[in-house]
């Protein structure tokens, strides 16, 4: 994927996240609405750029601290990674050329493994 289709890509995502942040701030939760066009994406993302791909995407848009240490990822040599869209780009399309495994669907839990899951949860285990 060119790179600019890449970060196109990636601000759309902000910008959507940036929207649904909004409207929950002003008490309108579309979570349940974006859920499966969410699950869609990571699963092309995953499919594209293999698992450790689709990881490196979602750590950079949803984790990494963009105030914090520019450089907070590193490859195994030390070198810095993934700290802006291009070096991102550049670190999935590596994945994407490395990945040799084909996707697979996860088990879905049943709704007792759910409710016993969310129980636990709630009793804080």
């Amino acid at each position: 994927m060119r790179q600019e289709v890449f970060t196109h890509i990636l601000d759309k995502l902000r910008d959507n996240s940036k929207r649904i942040d909004e409207l929950y701030t002003l008490g309108i939760d579309l979570i349940n609405f974006s859920d499966d066009s969410n699950e869609v994406i990571n699963i092309l993302l995953e499919v594209y750029y293999g698992k450790e791909g689709a990881d490196w995407i979602s750590w950079y848009l949803w984790e990494h601290d963009l105030k914090g240490d520019k450089y907070q990822a590193t490859d195994k040599d030390g070198n810095p990674i993934c700290y802006d869209d291009r070096s991102l780009w550049e670190e999935v399309e590596r994945c994407r050329l490395e990945n040799k495994a084909e996707y697979e669907l996860p088990i879905p839990i049943t709704d007792e493994e759910r409710t016993k899951m969310l129980n636990m949860i709630a009793k804080g285990m």
